[in-house]
């Protein structure tokens, strides 16, 4: 039998570890990693789709200035949040000529936090709702 002394350092661990968690599980949910000061434009080719949690990726072929294809990453909202927008595994394919709009990386690397995407259609989505 546990007394009341044990019972309340165990609930005082409990929450220590929690609360050393909380600010990790924040993080990745985050935009830190971005510069959310300067939206990015751009236009390319998708290359691939992942319907995935805890978010779904999209691949990019951009051309640079010397028409070299430069494959870029962009990151989505949640599957479920994306579906409330009109967002489908299938709404994107390879071949797809798109026009996006995100934060780009903050290290410069060809990855992006989605904010908008046009789609061939003429239609616009939220990549990030």
């Amino acid at each position: 039998m546990t007394n009341g002394k044990t019972n309340m350092r165990r609930h005082a661990i409990a929450l220590g570890i929690f609360l050393s968690l909380t600010p990790n599980l924040h993080a990745h949910h985050g935009t830190a990693a971005f510069d959310t000061t300067h939206v990015v434009t751009l236009q390319g080719t998708i290359t691939g789709f992942e319907w995935i949690n805890p978010h779904p990726h999209i691949y990019v072929d951009v051309k640079d200035d010397h028409a070299k294809p430069i494959k870029w990453l962009l990151e989505c909202g949640s599957p479920l949040m994306l579906t409330r927008f009109g967002w489908t595994k299938t709404t994107i394919q390879p071949g797809d000529h798109v026009k996006i709009f995100g934060f780009r990386a903050k290290d410069g690397s060809p990855y992006m936090h989605l904010e908008r995407i046009e789609l061939p259609n003429g239609k616009a989505l939220p990549g990030f709702p």
